[in-house]
């Protein structure tokens, strides 16, 4: 058999590490090479071929070198090495080979252009700002990078495209683990060949969830990942040859358990999901509803206002989501709380409280605080996320809003357990994770309820679990969803004032039932993730946070 060898000018990229890692022939011709390198993505495997009198390499770890290729197989020289998707882990040992070509698919071919470049592509949330993009950005979700790439430029070319390229090699589009990746079909004696990147793993699990996360809550990767699963199904391949774990001979199986545990773990969205289960009761401020004498919330936006009967008043969020310039939104914004001041009678604003750093949520609160003079409060536990973006790899930061602010300086951390004393009822932080950990809640006795402030921890009627957001670091079931859950039945609210202008009376039998839901969700994630650790799985950093 002989196939192909395509020719691409190289460049030199300069030695890598010596080996560490575990050589195998898993086939005549092909070894797996099993990286020996410690992270959150090891290890991993690559693969060295013999083709004619040639060489490849398919997805070369850091530590598969020059020197452990001679020694293993009597390599003397790489001609190319092929991608299955451009993910750090996946790529650093191309370094090693300076002489090699290396092809990747057409969407791989800008990350390959380094660090540097990959960084350039985060940009601001733009006009017209249509959420129902997802967050689906080049290089990045909602601000939060979300590709894996190397400091160092690599001239790639981008040939990897779908289709038999010759009568041996084909590839074949499966996006998922990577937006752009393919698996790369070797035909030999024994059948179709796939090397399928970080498609499936072991008995049809997943690496992990979080590459798949695309666009903030549709989940389109993992859809993608599940129709790619399908695609490699039918092309017939006799064995796969995975980015992790052993070899699988057993594709057929393999892949359709795969679908079926993805089926049981994608969300569902409800036919019908109402925000507020009472009757919307108009308050004199325009756009606020009135949800007790004390409580007023505003209908499309993230913004409550909790009043004493002082003409004191304390702001749970300032997010008004005001989508339009900057100049307009924020004389829009200084307009909407001085009429709600005037009209609820509103003497001075003492407190503002975020729930949570999304920019959609404090875009304007630091506005508010210097024309209000009012003091800013948070959990110590969120305050990272608030006045350190840029030590945080999470989407939907401040800065994403084009606010021209990038940070909320706090004027008062504390701790969980904390109570606010002032002329209104008291409010006791806690910390409650959901949509992101980083997130408090407020307990409060207002009007004769226990009130509960939940931010983005809870919405709506619907008790369907809901997609795990893996870029604010929302592990569900000690960070996430069922953490913040738990933290609200405990707490057995009267009412449950939530983002989004969503307002819950009577909660309890919705969150019970969303909690017995989300048991069966965590269970069938179990059944597909190959770790002992669930945060390994869906958090994209396990350290640093």
């Amino acid at each position: 058999m002989c196939v192909r060898v395509f020719h691409m000018s190289g460049i030199s990229l300069g030695a890598g590490k010596s080996a560490s890692g575990f050589w195998k022939e898993v086939f005549e011709d092909i070894w797996q090479f099993s990286s020996g390198l410690e992270g959150p993505h090891q290890p991993v495997n690559g693969y060295a071929l013999r083709v004619g009198c040639a060489w490849w390499l398919v997805d070369p770890p850091a530590d598969l070198t020059a020197d452990t290729l001679r020694a293993r197989v009597g390599c003397d020289r790489v001609a190319q090495v092929l991608i299955t998707h451009w993910q750090s882990e996946h790529v650093a040992g191309i370094l090693n080979f300076p002489e090699a070509r290396v092809l990747v698919s057409a969407g791989d071919a800008v990350l390959a252009r380094g660090t540097q470049h990959l960084l350039g592509m985060v940009t601001p949330w733009e006009e017209p700002w249509d959420w129902t993009t997802r967050g689906n950005y080049p290089g990045h979700l909602a601000g939060a990078v979300n590709e894996r790439t190397l400091e160092t430029p690599i001239m790639a070319e981008a040939l990897l495209k779908p289709g038999w390229l010759s009568e041996d090699l084909g590839i074949l589009s499966t996006p998922g683990h990577g937006k752009h990746a393919v698996s790369i079909l070797f035909k030999r004696r024994e059948g179709v060949l796939a090397f399928c990147g970080d498609l499936v793993c072991g008995d049809g699990r997943l690496w992990n969830w979080f590459d798949c996360d695309w666009d903030y809550g549709l989940e389109a990767g993992q859809r993608a990942l599940r129709e790619s699963a399908l695609r490699l199904l039918r092309c017939g391949a006799k064995a796969l040859l995975p980015a992790h774990g052993g070899i699988l001979r057993n594709p057929e199986a393999v892949l359709r358990r795969l679908v079926r545990r993805l089926d049981g773990v994608l969300s569902h969205p409800p036919k019908r999901s109402r925000p507020i289960n009472r009757p919307d009761i108009p308050s004199p401020a325009p756009g606020f509803r009135q949800l007790t004498p004390h409580i007023f919330q505003y209908r499309t936006g993230n913004t409550a206002i909790l009043k004493a009967d002082s003409g004191v008043a304390v702001v749970i969020d300032d997010g008004l989501c005001l989508w339009k310039p900057p100049a307009a939104r924020h004389a829009e914004h200084d307009a909407i709380f001085q009429d709600a001041k005037r009209a609820l009678g509103i003497t001075r604003i003492a407190w503002l409280i975020p729930t949570h750093y999304h920019g959609d949520h404090i875009d304007g609160m630091s506005r508010l605080a210097r024309s209000e003079g009012a003091r800013i409060i948070a959990l110590s536990s969120m305050s990272g996320p608030l006045e350190s973006p840029e030590n945080f790899c999470l989407a939907c930061p401040l800065s994403w809003y084009g606010t021209g602010e990038s940070r909320l300086a706090i004027d008062k951390q504390v701790p969980e357990g904390f109570q606010l004393t002032w002329e209104g009822p008291t409010l006791e932080f806690f910390h409650l994770g959901g949509q992101t950990w980083f997130h408090l809640g407020l307990q409060a006795r207002v009007d004769g309820l226990n009130v509960l402030f939940v931010g983005d921890a809870w919405w709506g009627t619907a008790t369907n679990p809901s997609p795990v957001l893996c870029w604010n670091r929302a592990e569900p079931a000690s960070q996430g969803w069922v953490f913040a859950l738990d933290r609200m039945i405990e707490r057995a609210p009267d009412l449950l004032v939530c983002g989004h202008g969503s307002a819950i009376h009577n909660p309890l039998p919705f969150l019970r039932t969303a909690r017995k839901k989300w048991q069966l969700r965590l269970e069938r994630f179990r059944t597909l993730n190959p770790h002992n650790s669930p945060t390994r799985f869906f958090n994209p950093k396990t350290d640093g946070f």
